[in-house]
């Protein structure tokens, strides 16, 4: 079961950033459709948002995108560099004639580690956004949330049993 989920990891990790980066029709592609930068910001249209909370929703949003060490423009090109030398690192683990479970497993606490930090500053901005809202805004985000949770569940079994065909 770990290494199930450990390979899971590690393949979005390798791969997330390359389908990001993938060129789109506009942003509108895959499963990201229509919902801009974070998946998160859609609901926050569905809340009629005042304009005061937007403003302070478009702070947190900076603010966390400010959370890494590099600026917004600079993001790119280290985002370019980190995934290649994490690709030189996993070809030179495949491509010796032993298998190095040491730099293997260090490669992968490297990538869980990142994921994990990005995971924490995620969750703190979207904590910090539920704040603002009013008492009903709350209430109907948290059930839009459960209307996407049930939406996913349905399409994992969905392909869950495609998967079993």
């Amino acid at each position: 079961m770990n290494k199930l989920i450990v390979s899971a990891l590690f393949g979005s990790m390798v791969f997330a950033p390359l389908a990001m980066a993938a060129p789109g029709n506009g942003g509108k592609a895959g499963c990201m459709q229509g919902r801009g930068e974070f998946p998160q910001m859609q609901m926050m249209q569905e809340l009629d948002l005042s304009d005061a909370q937007q403003a302070q929703v478009r702070d947190i949003m900076q603010q966390y995108r400010g959370k890494g060490a590099m600026k917004q423009q600079d993001q790119p090109k280290q985002q370019g560099q980190r995934g290649q030398a994490m690709y030189q690192q996993r070809m030179a683990i495949i491509s010796s004639a032993k298998f190095d479970e040491a730099a293997a497993q260090a490669l992968i606490a490297e990538q869980a580690e990142r994921h994990q930090s990005m995971m924490v500053n995620h969750l703190h901005a979207q904590q910090q956004v539920y704040q603002i809202l009013t008492p009903e805004q709350q209430q109907k985000y948290q059930q839009l949330h459960a209307d996407r949770m049930e939406k996913h569940q349905r399409f994992m079994a969905k392909g869950q049993k495609k998967a079993q065909l």
